[in-house]
């Protein structure tokens, strides 16, 4: 397991609805008069708010999350398998309850589990963005920031001069994700994506989740086998395929930690594994821990 991806650095920069219980709720956190975001989602160990509604984001962004918080002690957790990029703002806060440094960095995709170690005072607001995005937005592909979290690029850094003096102020989380929100949309207006074959295939597998016969995509979008496959490694770094398995592993992740006792051979079936032992097995290659185990860490639960 690698080290951990949320540490920060030395130098800072100045499912099945019937399966599915709802999350609890937390409060507008924004001030009257200013752009703010609100976070209707928070997981069972409230250290992780995110607001996935599309309504209320950019084009181009999955969610805005946040993580930890000033105050927070944060639990060591597994970093899973995805194929995603987050334009992230660290934000590490000293024992004195002021802001100790700001650092604006890209989390690329994880293909190995990793791990965020303990941490306190350590906050994190991010966007976490579709993997056609990463081109226009970010200038790299998916594939080049695998396992790694570097800084944001140059043009980005500057056009969020001040998002991080607002941040350094120690401002609510909740009102620095606004005015990253802004910022990504701003810069869509000239970066999206274009809408072509590839990113209706990459819709489409999101839109079931991963499970869905990849035989019948390249007919499903107007491109043959060769030419998905291709257009597929050209915008993300790897295939269709692939990609809809790391879709699946993180829907069945999201949805077991919604979940007090989770029916593992139903949910098995509802994402399309062949049995249960398949997806015990994709788990641990997507996490280094049984569907189990992981579901224990994220939720505290240990029944």
């Amino acid at each position: 397991m690698h080290a951990s991806r949320f540490a920060m650095r030395d130098t800072p920069f100045s499912g099945s609805p019937a399966r599915t219980q709802s999350v609890s709720c937390i409060e507008d956190f924004g001030q009257p008069g200013h752009n703010r975001l609100t976070f209707p989602f928070i997981d069972p160990l409230r250290e992780y708010r995110w607001n996935d509604r599309p309504a209320d984001l950019p084009p181009g962004v999955e969610s805005i999350w946040i993580y930890g918080g000033p105050h927070a002690s944060l639990s060591a957790q597994t970093l899973t398998g995805h194929w995603k990029a987050c334009l992230a703002i660290f934000r590490q806060w000293g024992a004195d309850g002021h802001v100790a440094s700001i650092q604006l960095r890209i989390l690329g995709p994880v293909t190995q589990p990793s791990g965020n170690g303990e941490a306190r005072g350590l906050e994190i607001i991010a966007a976490r963005l579709f993997p056609e995005c990463a081109i226009p937005l970010l200038g790299l592909r998916p594939s080049e920031i695998s396992d790694l979290t570097p800084d944001w690029p140059y043009p980005l850094r500057i056009a969020a001069d001040t998002i991080c003096k607002l941040a350094e102020t120690g401002a609510p989380a909740e009102l620095i994700a606004g005015q990253l929100s802004q910022l990504i949309r701003q810069k869509s207006e000239t970066s999206a994506p274009k809408d072509n074959a590839i990113t209706a295939a990459l819709r489409a597998i999101r839109g079931n989740n991963g499970d869905l016969s990849i035989t019948d995509l390249p007919k499903r979008v107007g491109l043959s086998e060769r030419s998905l496959r291709r257009a597929s490694l050209d915008h993300l770094g790897l295939s269709a395929k692939s990609y809809a398995r790391f879709v699946r592993h993180q829907k069945l992740v999201q949805t077991m930690i919604k979940l007090p006792r989770p029916d593992w051979a139903g949910l098995a079936l509802d994402f399309g594994y062949s049995d249960q032992a398949h997806m015990v097995r994709e788990t641990k290659a997507m996490s280094g821990l049984t569907p189990r185990s992981l579901h224990i860490q994220r939720t505290g639960l240990s029944r």
